[in-house]
């Protein structure tokens, strides 16, 4: 159903469907566009946040080029995203692993399984990293490189290709203590790497191909690994290709886990500092307030150039000759762009080296395939008559005859039987073993939450006698406030962008009214600005509203980023109800809010848990606002409390662990009861995208 246009001399009968949107433009006007426009204008002074003491015109812009520490940091972002693409390949093959397994309650088992890791927030798992894993006298990633030789191999590799030291025989490496290390940490973490929402979209993927292609692969006695590169790979490239974007751009503008593990100081030598945690930097530590909105335009005008580049390259057949001349020109820019780099200066340099980057990991492979076209490929020559070979036989008479004849052959058939079955359990054996490693932080925060330091120190991974189970009544102690503050803003947040959402969502998909565009144009900006980049502003704009340390703080701007990605779904959803509904309504004399209430309402049940469910597990992960804007310790989220936890000089790990827990149960409790809701949400647009 496409919006019903309305002329300006019939909006008298439809003025109220313009209270819809008047909240939405309210809240995004305010806490998104303000905090933006202001960041802008204030990017052209000195400013300290108090008082605009100095105007500096392009200064800032020009500092910051010159500023090396800030073309480290995107180079640290590109580096990061480069790895991150790296790390979806676990994802994908897990997905094609379950979508192999011929027994449908075992794909159910792997996809239950699968979302389970999920429902642990991502800061837990990071700061489970950070003291398990990254720990340098006794953490199990050192353990590992001793148990596996691994260490040994890497010593030698140090002394030869001379790396300083790192890896040294009777030194352990201090992994987020060592500035040559940070780097490597802040990759190494999370592995396997396996993605919830990437196996899930990539499995929905595959589950939509034919039966009919396989079966003719099977016939054409096809391997496994032609298999995956000729019919899957091909037929999932779009959300191979769209999780890869969303990769890349998320790692740009994100800072919270990098400043979960290397703090906001970017570990030792500020190594690990990304463009987003230099801004907070800039802005929070030393004050200058201005400085940091130049960076934070910067960050968003790399972000929004990356999401429409990526736009346009979706369908590059679109393009006529002209814009693919366009492109080439474009990259031959590159190239010479990529020798000043090579012979230039570092302003140069670091500027190029970030452009190139850009383009060349936003370019799809049927760009790829414009610069280096194939050569044609020889075409057949066939004899006149109705597409019969020399032999008297047709090519598909043929293809079944030496099919039959590959299957008659016994020892074709047992060599396929014994393929088949070492193929089954190297599949189950795979996936069973990134299920082991992505329930590992999950099993050792239960493990260790029941444990006194010393039976953490002698045995951490392993069930000891007695059982600690006081260690929970401490955390409780310490995180209960903290999980009533969170559940309060997630809930409230939640509503609040449930109700707006769809508000919104019926304005755009119902009627085509006068600015219904230049609205719809202004939420999607809003949709590629990243919401970090307007902390600074946002902050500022907090403070004069004397909203600072308050839960409402939270609750609202929360719900009003919050609510651009509710609409762009909801409208989806309301533009394929029936039109027959709404003329009917309208028939029997219904008003915009009697048609919200008796039609879309009851049919956007499924789709609003689903945006729910999201829109809420992401406002209870969230620590970067509350981090900066809470001051209270007991008006703090449950995120914030776990960060200040983990960062105590002295640990009682039992109860650090069992907070953990607590933080997480209350997702899972969401997950339990939310779960079939969720995944058929999820998989349903995954196919439908």
């Amino acid at each position: 159903m496409n919006p019903k246009p309305v002329k300006l001399s019939q909006i008298k009968h439809h003025w109220e469907i313009y209270l819809f949107i008047l909240p939405v433009v309210i809240l995004i006007g305010l806490f998104q566009y303000y905090p933006a426009s202001s960041g802008i204008f204030h990017s052209f002074f000195r400013w300290n946040g108090s008082d605009i003491s100095e105007f500096r015109g392009l200064e800032n812009y020009i500092d910051l080029l010159k500023n090396t520490e800030f073309w480290n940091s995107f180079k640290l972002a590109f580096i990061l995203g480069a790895w991150n693409v790296i790390k979806m390949i676990p994802a994908l093959f897990v997905a094609v692993a379950i979508h192999r397994c011929r027994n449908e309650r075992m794909q159910f088992l792997y996809r239950t399984l699968f979302v389970v890791p999920m429902v642990i927030p991502g800061l837990v798992v990071v700061l489970i990293w950070r003291s398990f894993f990254f720990e340098a006298t006794a953490g199990y990633l050192n353990r590992f490189l001793l148990w596996s030789g691994l260490f040994d191999v890497l010593a030698r590799l140090d002394s030869f290709l001379n790396w300083g030291g790192i890896f040294v025989e009777g030194r352990m490496p201090a992994w987020l203590g060592d500035p040559r290390l940070i780097v490597t940490a802040c990759i190494v973490w999370g592995f396997p790497w396996v993605g919830s929402f990437a196996v899930l979209t990539h499995l929905a993927k595959l589950q939509s191909i034919p039966k009919d292609i396989y079966e003719a692969a099977e016939i054409d006695g096809v391997g496994w690994w032609t298999k995956f590169t000729k019919v899957e790979l091909p037929l999932i490239m779009g959300s191979i290709y769209l999780l890869l974007v969303f990769v890349i751009i998320d790692t740009i503008k994100d800072a919270g886990m990098i400043l979960a593990l290397a703090g906001i100081h970017g570990g030792p030598a500020g190594n690990a500092t990304v463009p987003a945690l230099f801004m907070i930097r800039k802005a929070f530590l030393d004050q200058q307030m201005g400085y940091a909105c130049a960076v934070g335009i910067i960050l968003t005008i790399v972000v929004m150039i990356l999401q429409k580049f990526s736009t346009l390259v979706m369908d590059p057949e679109s393009m006529n000759a002209r814009q693919r001349g366009v492109f080439r020109g474009l990259m031959v820019l590159m190239a010479a762009g990529f020798l000043a780099w090579r012979y230039a200066g570092d302003g140069v340099q670091n500027l190029t080296v970030v452009a190139t980057v850009l383009i060349v990991l936003s370019l799809p492979y049927e760009w790829i395939r414009l610069l280096w076209p194939s050569r044609p490929q020889a075409i057949p020559v066939h004899h006149e008559g109705s597409g019969v070979s020399p032999m008297g036989e047709s090519p598909g008479d043929r293809y079944m005859r030496r099919a039959f004849e590959r299957h008659s052959d016994p020892v074709y058939r047992a060599l396929s039987a014994a393929g088949s079955w070492l193929l089954r359990f190297v599949k189950h054996a795979y996936v069973w073993l990134v299920l082991a490693f992505a329930f590992l932080p999950l099993y050792l925060m239960i493990i260790v939450s029941v444990k006194n330091n010393e039976q953490f120190y002698l045995a951490p991974a392993t069930i000891t006698q007695p059982m600690f189970w006081e260690n929970w009544q401490t955390a409780w102690d310490m995180v209960t406030p903290t999980v009533a503050n969170s559940l309060f803003i997630s809930t409230s947040s939640t509503l609040l962008t449930l109700g707006l959402a769809l508000c919104g969502a019926y304005f755009f998909a119902r009627l085509r009214v006068p600015a219904s565009g230049f609205l719809w144009n202004a939420l999607l900006i809003m949709m590629m600005m990243p919401a970090i980049a307007n902390l600074v502003p946002l902050f500022i704009l907090l403070r004069d509203m004397s909203l600072l340390n308050t839960l409402a703080a939270l609750i609202i701007v929360g719900a009003s980023g919050g609510q651009i990605f509710g609409i762009f779904v909801l409208r989806n959803f309301i533009q394929d109800t029936p039109q027959d509904l709404f003329e009917a309504a309208e028939i029997d004399g219904a008003n915009h809010f009697q048609q919200l209430k008796m039609i879309v309402v009851p049919l956007s049940g499924p789709i609003l848990g689903t945006v729910g469910v999201m829109h809420f597990i992401a406002a209870w992960n969230d620590f970067v606002l509350p981090l900066i804007v809470m001051r209270d310790h007991a008006r703090l989220p449950v995120m914030v409390q776990l960060l200040r936890m983990a960062g105590e000089y002295i640990k009682l790990w039992g109860p650090l662990m069992a907070g953990y827990a607590i933080a997480s149960i209350p997702i899972i409790i969401l997950f339990v009861f939310s779960m079939k809701l969720f995944i058929k949400g999820l998989t349903e647009g995954a196919v439908k995208g």
